[in-house]
């Protein structure tokens, strides 16, 4: 079927300079000025959330803009885009790893892997927004700020089974949601697109209705199991194409299989 599905993007990264799991300014902007020019709708949580719970509401063209880990480049490239051309997305933050709000000396780009060591091993965590970065660009009505777990470490504690670990990583990155910025959170991603039955079932448990996972697919009702489209580097004859495949559970099924095949 044709427009049974909503295609779900995800991002990590909008800098310069052409890197592992990055978008150039430049490129990101074409993307978004072709998606308003083409007349998709970019939706917040709460439409995604009521739209995949009621499959048989009209929902060609509409897309959900995911980010990944709440990098401060998405606050400085990212959010003044999608604020010009009045498109939103939804970021998935770490909660323990956000700071309150200090002076930035400066931002250099690096790639995604030693950024990542730079905030774990050297506390740099000015590569990551500010809880006054994440209220401001969520009362703007352009990001919601939701759910990435507090430490990033769910990989580790579904590998060695600490259920209970798991279980208050995220619970506690809920409660700072709320207490940070008055977010009742029911989004939550895997971190590295980890998971299994029994963390989705202690993440419905602890109150999240939309589980994200790094998987392609279609989305149609499963809010579970939310399938997302890892973005490229490249500008809106890559993005349009792909949208109109992922927004059709059987165009996609027979994409898959070619592209795997």
């Amino acid at each position: 079927m044709l427009n049974n599905s909503i295609p779900v993007i995800m991002y990590h990264h909008v800098m310069p300079k052409e890197r592992e799991l990055n978008v150039t300014p430049e490129i990101f902007e074409e993307q978004i000025s072709a998606l308003k020019r083409e007349g998709w709708k970019t939706l917040s949580a709460v439409e995604f959330i009521y739209l995949m719970m009621h499959p048989k509401e009209k929902r060609k063209k509409c897309v959900l803009l995911t980010f990944d880990d709440g990098f401060y480049d998405n606050y400085l490239f990212a959010y003044p885009i999608l604020k010009k051309y009045k498109m939103k997305a939804v970021m998935f933050v770490v909660t323990d790893m956000v700071l309150d709000d200090f002076k930035r000396e400066s931002f250099s780009v690096v790639e995604h892997k030693k950024m990542w060591h730079m905030i774990f091993n050297e506390g740099r965590r000015d590569y990551l927004c500010t809880w006054n970065e994440l209220k401001e660009m969520q009362d703007e009505g352009v990001f919601d700020i939701e759910n990435h777990g507090s430490s990033h470490k769910i990989p580790e504690y579904l590998k060695a089974g600490n259920y209970e670990m798991i279980k208050e990583d995220i619970k506690r990155s809920k409660e700072t949601l709320k207490r940070k910025i008055n977010k009742e959170s029911l989004h939550l991603c895997w971190p590295k697109g980890a998971y299994d039955e029994k963390s989705i079932n202690i993440a419905c448990g602890c109150g999240f209705k939309a589980l994200y996972t790094t998987e392609r697919g279609a989305n149609i009702y499963d809010l579970l199991h939310i399938k997302r489209l890892p973005v490229k580097c490249k500008g809106a004859g890559w993005l349009l194409p792909k949208l109109k495949i992922y927004s059709s559970s059987v165009l996609s099924k027979i994409y898959l299989k070619i592209r795997i095949g």
